[in-house]
C-alpha cells in the first residue's frame, strides 16, 4: 500500500512537473511564437499560436491594428493564446508585437513586417540545373601502390567534406587546375588551403608517385561540376530573380549543400519517368541542352531553401503565364491546394494536392508543411513526388504558397514543401 501510494505521488509530481515545463516562458517562447511574422499590407491574417493560456499583448506601432479594429500602440490587450488573432496592417513597415504571460511574465517580442503586395510568375517547367562549386569538393580519401607499399599522402591531413581552394596561394577552381599542379609539383611539399565545417585551415602534403597511373597524386577524389534535373519555381517579373527546387543542392557523395562559383540554368527535355516506390523514390529523366542557345539564366546562389539567380527577360516573355499573389506563410492552411508540374513534355498542368500539416516555427525551412498526393492522373504516372519535381509551386485560394521539396522515402505519396516566403526571403 504504502509504495503504490508512493507511486500514485511520484506519478502526479511528474505530471505537474511537465505541465509546467509544457508551459514554462522558454518552452512557450522557443517552440509556439516565432520570431518573425510577415503580413501584407491590407490584408487580415489569423495568427494561431495554439497554446491554452492567458496573455497581454502589446502592438508597438499605431498602423497595426488588432481584432477590434482599435489602435493599441498605447494600450494593453488582454488575450487567450489559444485563440486566433487577428491582425492587420495599414500601411508598410515594421512592428515589434510584445506578449506577456499572465499579465507581467515576459514571454517574447515578435517582429511583425508589413510588406507590400508582391506577385511572381509560377514555374512548374522541368530545367537543366548545373553548378561549379567554389574550389574543388573532397569526396573521398584512399591509398595507392607506390613503389612497393600503400600509400595515402592525405591521411589525417584531408577529409571527406573539405573544400580545397588553393594550393602554394595559386588558386584552384577546376579538378583540370589541381590535377595539373598537383603532376608538376611532383614530391614535393605543398600547402592546400581548406574549408572545412566553415573554417579555413591549412594543410603540408606531399603527393607520392602512382604505379597503376605512373604520376603523382594525393590520393583523393574530387568533384567540381554538379549537373541535374530540377523544377522552376518562380520568376519575379519585375525583376528577372527566379528561384527553384526549394531545397539546395547537394551531392550524394559530397553531402553537403555545395557553396557555388557560378552555375547556370537550361532547357531540358523529358524522356521518361520513373515511377516511385516504398524505399526507391522514382525520378524523372531527360536530356538537357547545354548549348549556349538553351541557357536560361544565371544561378547565383545555392541555399538550404533553393537555388536562386536571374532570368533573360526574354525566356521570361516566352512563358506566357500569368502573375499570382505570394503568400505569407501566417496565410497558409491546412486543406486542398495544387502543385504545378511538366511531367509529359506537353506542358505545366495543375495536380491536386492536400496540404496535411503546416510547421511554421522549424528551424529547417525546407519542410515548412506536409504536402499529399490525391491527383488520381499524377498517382498513375509517378506514383507521388519524383526527383525532378522539387520545385513545383503549391497554389492555395489562387496564390503561390510554396514548392514541394522533399519525398518521404517510405512514402512517395506524401513528402515535405517549403513556403515561398522563405524562398524569396533568399533572394
Amino acid at each position: 500500500m504504502y509504495d503504490n501510494k508512493n507511486k500514485k505521488i511520484l506519478l502526479i509530481f511528474l505530471v505537474v512537473i511537465s505541465i509546467l515545463t509544457l508551459f514554462s516562458p522558454m518552452v512557450i517562447s522557443n517552440y509556439y511564437i516565432p520570431n518573425q511574422i510577415n503580413m501584407i499590407v491590407g490584408r487580415e491574417y489569423s495568427i494561431d499560436f495554439k497554446i491554452p493560456v492567458k496573455a497581454t499583448i502589446k502592438v508597438k506601432d499605431e498602423n497595426f491594428i488588432l481584432d477590434d479594429n482599435s489602435n493599441i500602440s498605447e494600450g494593453i490587450t488582454n488575450i487567450n493564446l489559444n485563440d486566433p488573432l487577428i491582425v492587420k496592417a495599414t500601411e508598410q513597415g515594421n512592428a515589434a508585437l510584445e506578449i506577456n504571460l499572465l499579465g507581467s511574465i515576459p514571454i517574447k517580442t515578435v517582429v511583425v513586417s508589413a510588406l507590400p503586395e508582391m506577385e511572381v510568375i509560377p514555374g512548374g517547367d522541368v530545367i537543366g540545373i548545373e553548378v561549379h562549386s567554389r574550389g574543388v569538393c573532397v569526396v573521398g580519401t584512399g591509398e595507392f601502390s607506390s613503389g612497393d607499399k600503400q600509400v595515402n599522402p592525405c591521411k589525417g591531413k584531408i577529409k571527406k567534406g573539405d573544400r580545397i581552394i588553393s594550393i602554394n596561394d595559386t588558386p584552384v577552381n577546376t579538378k583540370e587546375d589541381f590535377k595539373t599542379y598537383v603532376e608538376e609539383n611532383l614530391d614535393a611539399p605543398m600547402i592546400l588551403e581548406i574549408i572545412r565545417e566553415d573554417k579555413y585551415i591549412k594543410s603540408e602534403v606531399a603527393a607520392a608517385y602512382s604505379n597503376e597511373e605512373a604520376n603523382y597524386k594525393l590520393g583523393i577524389w574530387i568533384k567540381d561540376t554538379v549537373q541535374g534535373l530540377g523544377t522552376l519555381t518562380y520568376i519575379d517579373p519585375e525583376t528577372g530573380s527566379f528561384g527553384a527546387l526549394g531545397h539546395g543542392i547537394t551531392d550524394t557523395d559530397f553531402e553537403k549543400i555545395i557553396p557555388i562559383a557560378y552555375g547556370k540554368i537550361m532547357e531540358a527535355e523529358i524522356d521518361g519517368i520513373k515511377k516511385g516506390e516504398a524505399g526507391a523514390p522514382g525520378e524523372i529523366s531527360g536530356i538537357i541542352d547545354t548549348s549556349d542557345a538553351a541557357s536560361l539564366g544565371d544561378i547565383n546562389d545555392n541555399t538550404n531553401c533553393g537555388i536562386f539567380g536571374v532570368m533573360e527577360q526574354n525566356d521570361i516573355n516566352q512563358m506566357r503565364k500569368e502573375a499570382l499573389k505570394v503568400a505569407t506563410a501566417s496565410e497558409v492552411k491546412e486543406g486542398n491546394a495544387t502543385i504545378m508540374a511538366d511531367l509529359t513534355g506537353e506542358g505545366v498542368r495543375s495536380y491536386k494536392v492536400k496540404i496535411q500539416k503546416i510547421a511554421k516555427h522549424i528551424s529547417e525551412p525546407s519542410k515548412s508543411m506536409i504536402i499529399k498526393i490525391v491527383d488520381d492522373e499524377l498517382l498513375a504516372l509517378t506514383k507521388g513526388i519524383i526527383q525532378g519535381m522539387s520545385g513545383s509551386p503549391i497554389i492555395q485560394n489562387d496564390k503561390i504558397v510554396g514548392a514541394i521539396s522533399h519525398v518521404f522515402v517510405n512514402d512517395p505519396t506524401t513528402g515535405y514543401g517549403i513556403f515561398i516566403e522563405n524562398m524569396i526571403n533568399q533572394q
